[in-house]
């Protein structure tokens, strides 16, 4: 393509801007209680799958600034209300929204992950969970993971204080697919297993998350065999009444010493910029347990994060935005390896996430190219690991960075009032640098090795999709399709070089039937696919206690056909979900005993190497439900079952969660106290594979083979207005024992905390 073709093409692309910009049109409104007709303030008003939007000032007024004049759907949403969708039409120069308040937290969330584009969970076909930011500020976690704890569907395994995996429908690590708005945080040395990446994630910088169960391969490609858990970071917003600035401070504090953090925030309002950025520091000390165990030694860290979102107003239909964030945590233990693995010490140091991206959304009246998005991103992730074996003068210092350079483009359509699309390419490239070498500190003689994988080695990872949901009478059905090219490259010169090209082809369709207007059933059936990564094929190392993997050779990606079927009912008084579904997985990587220099043992520990070799199966029960019981009271409470078996090895599969669930109250005064007590629980677990028995981790508190079920009650209250916010907690009020079945730290102990927000 020459220099004079490419100018006319910029040339054709800018007219069309600016003819859109021309007949862009302005929405003013005002919000109002239904019931009482007072102006509500605070409300968030949003264009639908834009970044357009503006919030309503203390008289209930907005003003939306030059959106195209077609029809535009708004989203209004406001903590204490339903959420309500409007269409505005071209004529409209003025619109009154009325708003109903209710408690009903459940179905209530928008989700952008279960289709790619926003949508009401009532309204898709999917299992979802939700954490919205007044549920996280409620809640009070110390971490991420910790935000997702008692959720529906999920179980957050930890096992270090400094990690936290979830485990949906039976999958963990690299089969559980983690995102942060919208670009993948899984990398080519994501392992399976528990892991701690989503902890590398600052809770003060999350907006919401979400999590699609049991689906996502379609929609976001390789991992998401268990589903997908997405972070939406916090977004600034415009002010089209001239320049606003805001901000806040808080900090938080645990009983026992075992937290002190703070945060710091600003954000700035603009008609045409908008920025928010923030900074935090946290010092956790060591957990202590529940009953007598008292303080498990060691398992404190620090950690210190940054983030920023600045976004631009390209003219009347586009936004540019660009955000950075930076986590990094020091000196994490690995409690289990030093308690029961025969350490001295054992800690991630240095544990870093960075993250940057550069975006543009451009949105039209043609309904094929409704919204238009391209990103471009640089996820960079540091793991540095020491550790010291006891009664020996070795000191091992290893460190693996990978940084992974992302382009994304994608469209949203709207080609038909009851025919809607998403559709892309992506693209991600991994580089994978990974050192180590043995300090002798007797002798201060320093021996460089081969790292935990072959330095060099890279990962490409390329792809086409497209999903439709399409409308028809009380039907709604939508189908997708994915084709995936993976190609990873091994750069070894201890075990040989290697090369694989594995490509997959998934779909998925579902269905949605209105049976009442407050009552939907679903179903659904979809394939997902696992690409091998660099971590399966070059890991080479101390894994668990008895574990010490070597290189693998060929592997095929791993696979799944899931189904699921269920109902969503929702009103102003109650709401809830049920659903049930199985999955076989076919092709699983998992380790197997080898040989390496002759001897199926290394440094004490079993020799393995990972092979396509498993078939499973997974069925399971979810359930919730919420109950507004008067008009500042609701009950909630949620249950799931999950069942696992290891076709192949004829036993259960490993760490499937027990039965577990939790009830609980909040209650909400206009006045802004509010208060929220939970009863949480874990029944037994005495479906073992042989894998867990013999895992430290879970071994140390199993009676009689079975792993004992718990259960604690945690209460959570505060007050709340414009200028302050102050809350107190207490968990585990029994100070009972317990630990979660897989995690390899123990619970909490009788715990009190302090958070405190002033805002300004």
């Amino acid at each position: 393509m020459n220099h004079s073709i490419v100018m006319k093409l910029l040339l054709i692309v800018s007219a069309v801007l600016v003819c859109q910009d021309l007949f862009a049109q302005s929405i003013h409104g005002v919000v109002l209680d239904q019931k009482t007709k007072a102006p509500i303030s605070d409300v968030h008003i949003s264009v639908v799958n834009s970044l357009m939007g503006s919030i309503s000032d203390s008289e209930g007024k907005f003003v939306i600034e030059d959106t195209p004049t077609q029809s535009r759907s708004l989203r209004f949403s406001a903590i204490g209300y339903t959420t309500r969708d409007q269409v505005v039409i071209d004529d409209t120069s003025e619109i009154q929204i009325e708003m109903v308040s209710s408690t009903i937290v459940l179905n209530n969330a928008v989700t952008v992950t279960a289709q790619r584009s926003e949508r009401l969970a009532f309204d898709v076909p999917e299992s979802i969970t939700s954490v919205s930011r007044a549920q996280i500020d409620q809640q009070a976690p110390r971490s991420t993971p910790e935000a997702l704890m008692n959720e529906t569907g999920i179980w957050v395994q930890k096992t270090n204080h400094g990690g936290g995996s979830p485990i949906i429908r039976g999958l963990v690590g690299n089969q559980v697919l983690l995102m942060v708005d919208g670009i993948r945080l899984n990398n080519a040395t994501y392992r399976y297993g528990p892991n701690q990446y989503l902890s590398t994630i600052d809770p003060g910088v999350v907006e919401r998350i979400e999590a699609t169960r049991g689906n996502g391969s379609v929609l976001y490609g390789s991992d998401a065999l268990g589903g997908v858990v997405q972070i939406i970071s916090k977004t600034p917003s415009f002010n089209s009444n001239g320049f606003k600035a805001m901000g806040s401070v808080a900090g938080r504090w645990m009983s026992k010493s075992m937290e002190k953090s703070t945060r710091a925030e600003v954000e700035l309002r603009g008609k045409q910029v908008a920025f928010i950025g923030g900074a935090s520091a946290a010092n956790f000390g060591d957990v202590v347990a529940g009953g007598d165990l008292g303080k498990l030694t060691p398992t404190g860290y620090y950690e210190r994060s940054c983030d920023a979102k600045l976004l631009v107003r390209t003219g009347a239909t586009g936004i540019f935005s660009a955000a950075f964030q930076h986590l990094a945590q020091h000196n994490v233990p690995r409690f289990d390896q030093v308690t029961q693995g025969g350490f001295d010490f054992y800690n991630f140091n240095p544990q870093i996430r960075q993250l940057s991206y550069l975006r543009w959304e451009h949105y039209s009246n043609n309904p094929w190219l409704e919204s238009f998005k391209v990103t471009c991103s640089l996820n960079r992730s540091i793991e540095g690991i020491n550790s010291q074996k006891t009664n020996s003068s070795d000191l091992r210092k290893q460190l693996d960075e990978v940084n992974t350079v992302g382009l994304i483009a994608e469209v949203i359509s709207n080609p038909k009032p009851n025919w809607r699309a998403q559709s892309g390419i992506e693209y991600y490239f991994d580089k994978v640098s990974s050192k180590a070498f043995v300090l002798n500190t007797t002798t201060k003689e320093e021996m460089t090795q081969r790292g935990s994988y072959a330095d060099g080695s890279t990962s490409a990872n390329l792809s086409v999709f497209t999903n439709h949901q399409i409308g028809w009478n009380k039907f709604q059905f939508s189908a997708g399709t994915r084709f995936n090219m993976v190609e990873v490259s091994v750069v070894d010169n201890v075990f040989g070089n290697q090369k694989i090209n594995p490509d997959a082809l998934v779909g998925n369709a579902g269905v949605m039937y209105k049976l009442h207007p407050n009552l939907n059933a679903m179903a659904s059936i979809n394939t997902g696919f696992r690409a091998p990564n660099i971590d399966d094929m070059s890991k080479f190392g101390t894994l668990e206690a008895n574990v010490f993997e070597i290189p693998t050779e060929r592997l095929s990606p791993e696979q799944s056909v899931s189904m699921e079927s269920g109902f969503k009912f929702r009103s102003q008084k109650i709401s809830g979900t049920i659903s049930a579904y199985q999955t076989k997985l076919s092709d699983l990587i998992d380790r197997v005993v080898t040989m390496y220099n002759g001897s199926d043992t290394y440094e004490g520990r079993k020799v393995y190497q990972k092979q396509n070799v498993g078939e499973a199966v997974l069925r399971g029960v979810e359930t919730d439900i919420e109950v507004a019981i008067i008009q500042s009271l609701s009950a909630f409470g949620n249950l799931t079952y999950t069942h696992g078996e290891n076709r192949t090895k004829q036993e259960p599969m490993r760490r499937i969660p027990p039965l577990f669930g939790r009830i609980g109250f909040r209650y909400s005064h206009p006045s802004g106290i509010w208060i929220k007590g939970e009863w949480a629980m874990a029944g037994e677990q005495d479906r073992l594979a042989a894998g867990d028995k013999s895992d430290a981790r879970i071994k140390i508190r199993l009676i009689n083979d079975v792993m004992p079920g718990w259960d604690v009650i945690n209460i959570h209250a505060g007050y709340s207005n414009k200028l302050l916010s102050i809350q107190m907690y207490g968990q585990n009020l029994l100070n009972k024992t317990y630990r979660i079945y897989a995690s390899g730290v123990d619970g909490y102990g009788r715990t009190f905390g302090l958070s405190s927000k002033i805002k300004f």
